[in-house]
């Protein structure tokens, strides 16, 4: 049902700014600048004048820096994110939140400050998040003598890093990157398909160079160009199933920002009509871990999301105009393009800025340079849909957003958006298992040779576990390479690290 603006509730939620920046030369700036940058762009997107007064509330989303020690830096912090963001583009909000961990986030709280705005508990929401590693990784190599520390009195709602904590069992067995938990997906959903390692490879190659091309006509890509499929197939091996080119990099330098308020703040402030974007479905849910879904080459519960957001949308899938999915990895990807019958052979794009290997946008931020494409693509295109997929964690954590120029009419005060856990069911973990059939496996390569292999394995009385081999056990890495392990019955013993179950395979 078309819903002229003028009969819209004041109170109804829209997006009205959204802004970019990249710096694609190693420079001076930090995460907090980068996002000031979008922060100033997003502001003037909007088109009227007394924005940044407006600006009630500045969410920012956790930097990596703030999360694990692999991208901690030694040239200083804010210790107020939201505040850097507001003494830059001059707002004074009365709420600064800098978000938990997860790729989830951008979509997560948008959906969020929807609620809050409709309800009449916000009235401008400033949404920012940024990443400055390329910046800092040459400064920390040269030792160039940057000071990004920022120190501000202001309250801070820091909402932590959230649970994206691995099982004990999954760490002590070598799953210390992301890259091993997307692999065991990756290499379930081959199972599944029945395809040889090449000729998945192949498919996976032939999709993230549809993104490559997408990327390179971005003028907010950090990197210029496009990869061929073959590029990407001869890139360096970093599991049996993923080449270096297949993957999210993170030395980037980018930042993003929303603009959200409400149609009576928007009439009241002068943002013209054509600049609004309305949400018609919104869903999130939290999957359980990799090791102990019972379907492993996707996610059950990114299902429910994406079904319950077209359903409040009133959408099908062959409705929607536009996609953009988050793209850490392939199966990210397919996992979503698989349950909603797209096509993942580069032949429809599921990419609106051209995904994580690519385009850039690392890690927690990345969906916020989706929504902006977003904003800025429907804006050209009245009447058409675009479907936004956030996804944090492991295919854990999952946000959809259906969106359009069109108005809207749903209540955001009142929507349910939230999928249970009733819908993310498991298996039981083993502790002390003997014997498994292998479930899913990746043969993890360094220096272009095969160094070891993790493998998720079932006990005959269905409980899952996961093991790795021993440190000097090229046998088993070598016939790993030869032989398909899925289905292969393996005995194990415990090893040299708690919860550590090395296996060899039964002859």
């Amino acid at each position: 049902m078309t819903v002229e603006l003028s009969k819209l509730p004041t109170n109804t939620p829209i997006i009205v700014g959204a802004g970019q920046s990249v710096e694609r030369d190693a420079g001076s700036t930090s995460h907090v600048g980068m996002a000031a940058r979008a922060a100033a762009m997003a502001v003037k997107d909007t088109g009227a004048q007394g924005i940044a007064d407006s600006i009630d509330t500045i969410a920012m989303i956790r930097l990596f820096s703030d999360i694990a020690p692999a991208w901690q830096a030694n040239l200083g912090r804010s210790n107020n994110p939201p505040e850097s963001i507001a003494r830059a583009i001059g707002a004074k909000p009365r709420h600064r939140i800098y978000s938990q961990a997860g790729g989830n986030e951008p979509q997560a709280l948008l959906m969020e400050f929807f609620a809050d705005i409709s309800r009449g508990d916000r009235d401008m929401v400033l949404l920012a998040g940024a990443e400055a590693l390329r910046n800092q990784r040459k400064a920390e190599k040269q030792g160039l003598a940057l000071d990004w520390a920022e120190d501000y009195d202001e309250p801070l709602e820091d909402r932590g890093i959230g649970n994206i904590f691995p099982d004990p069992q999954e760490l002590a067995n070598g799953m210390i990157m992301p890259l091993h938990y997307y692999t065991l997906i990756e290499q379930a959903r081959r199972t599944a398909m029945g395809q040889d390692r090449q000729g998945y490879l192949a498919e996976s190659a032939r999709l993230m160079a549809s993104f490559s091309e997408i990327a390179s006509h971005n003028p907010y890509s950090q990197w210029p160009g496009a990869q061929s499929a073959d590029d990407i197939l001869q890139a360096d091996l970093l599991t049996h199933l993923y080449t270096k080119r297949m993957i999210a990099q993170d030395s980037v330098n980018q930042g993003a920002a929303l603009l959200l308020t409400s149609v009576g703040k928007a009439r009241e402030l002068g943002i013209p009509e054509d600049n609004w974007i309305f949400m018609h479905g919104a869903a999130e849910g939290t999957d359980v871990d990799v090791s102990v879904r019972p379907t492993l080459g996707g996610s059950v519960v990114a299902g429910h999301v994406l079904d319950t957001a077209l359903a409040m949308a009133g959408r099908s899938h062959n409705s929607i105009d536009m996609f953009d999915i988050y793209s850490c990895f392939p199966c990210a990807v397919t996992a979503i393009s698989d349950h909603l019958h797209l096509p993942a052979d580069g032949s429809l794009p599921l990419t609106l800025t051209g995904g994580l290997p690519f385009f850039g946008g690392p890690g927690n931020n990345y969906s916020m340079h989706g929504l902006a494409e977003t904003v800025w693509q429907l804006r050209k295109a009245p009447g058409k849909f675009a479907l936004v997929h956030a996804n944090g964690g492991f295919l854990t954590k999952h946000a959809t957003g259906i969106f359009s120029g069109t108005a809207s009419t749903v209540d955001w005060s009142a929507a349910n958006t939230k999928i249970g856990s009733e819908f993310a069911p498991k298996c039981e973990r083993a502790t002390q298992p003997d014997s498994g059939i292998v479930v899913s496996y990746s043969i993890n390569f360094r220096g272009g040779a095969a160094t070891d292999v993790t493998a998720l394995a079932e006990t005959p009385s269905g409980q899952r576990f996961v093991c790795s081999s021993a440190p000097t056990d090229q046998v088993t890495v070598q016939q790993s390479l030869n032989e398909e392990l899925v289905g292969k019955s393996i005995s194990v013993q415990p090893g040299e690290q708690d919860h550590s179950l090395h296996y060899t395979l039964s002859t």
